[in-house]
């Protein structure tokens, strides 16, 4: 079951006749919960090509009320168009983390638990993990280990690949792990000490940061009055720019962080925030499901003018 989806359904705020997006199908499972609340219309993208054949499965249940695109929500404003939409009355939800099925395929890179191929790619498509981190000297990849995983040994970490990398093909997700571990043999053991670099590494390889700023300001221009945007985010960095973003469409001010990448100034809107605070999961979700221990839910509608 996808995190929060009790909470994310609940503030998306369902209703019959209205036009919903699930910007991040995976499983199904939100676009499954909105299309059972109400008798509504629902677009589901995903990146994923993998992910089809449970979108088959929807198209044959809900018919005409589902259409699924295989593409990057960063993509969003041409998706709506291309499906005869220039505006979405209902709302918007995403799941930003990396979903389970994904975590859980070793040929997909994306795991430091699993042996696999250093890939890492969301969908399938463009430059892997592998040759990014060939890419890049030991400064670029420090910057990437900083900026996007919050990694305080990023600049040995990234000397140490580097140091290394050609000695033997650092082709595999445990390959790396072991260089990783060699650097931080003697940090916390609560936390694996590989997960702020697999983190930055993936964010990297799949430009997320870039494609969440377009998601935003594409949401800002195509929700109609009284529909809502929801995401749920999974780490503090991306946290940061749904904060920052809610803050400036709602009127709002907060200084930019270190950490964020450039978001593009924007004319402010009249949005309201539903939740002043993020929702957060209960402890009975924690337990169930580990993934949902650094969840976040923000949510914001349109006002009617």
């Amino acid at each position: 079951m996808p995190v929060m989806m009790k909470e994310a359904i609940e503030a998306l705020n369902v209703r019959n006749n209205l036009d919903y997006i699930d910007a991040t199908f995976g499983g199904g499972g939100y676009s499954e919960e909105i299309l059972k609340k109400a008798d509504c219309n629902l677009l589901s993208i995903d990146k994923d090509p993998t992910v089809k054949n449970y979108a088959k499965k929807l198209k044959v249940k809900y018919k005409k009320r589902f259409t699924f695109v295989n593409d990057d929500f960063e993509n969003l404003e041409s998706i709506i168009k291309e499906n005869n939409k220039t505006l979405i009355s209902g709302g918007i939800v995403a799941d930003l983390g990396v979903s389970s099925f994904q975590l859980d395929n070793a040929e997909r890179g994306f795991s430091f638990n699993k042996d696999g191929p250093l890939d890492m790619r969301m969908s399938g498509k463009g430059t892997t993990a592998q040759e990014l981190i060939y890419s890049l000297d030991e400064k670029g990849l420090a910057k990437i280990l900083w900026e996007y995983g919050d990694e305080e040994k990023s600049k040995a970490i990234a000397k140490m690949i580097i140091k290394e990398r050609n000695k033997e093909v650092l082709d595999t997700t445990l390959k790396l792990v072991k260089l990783i571990k060699r650097v931080k043999k003697s940090d916390n053991k609560k936390k694996h000490p590989a997960t702020k670099s697999f983190q930055a590494l993936r964010i990297a390889t799949n430009q997320e940061f870039k494609s969440l700023e377009k998601l935003l300001m594409i949401s800002e221009k195509i929700l109609s009055p009284g529909a809502r945007l929801v995401l749920i985010t999974f780490h503090s960095l991306e946290d940061r720019i749904v904060k920052f973003f809610f803050n400036e469409i709602t009127g709002k001010q907060e200084n930019l962080n270190r950490h964020l990448p450039q978001v593009i100034k924007i004319k402010k809107v009249k949005f309201k925030v539903i939740s002043k605070k993020p929702i957060l999961p209960s402890s009975n979700e924690i337990k169930s499901n580990r993934r949902a221990r650094s969840a976040k839910l923000r949510v914001v509608e349109r006002m009617v003018i």
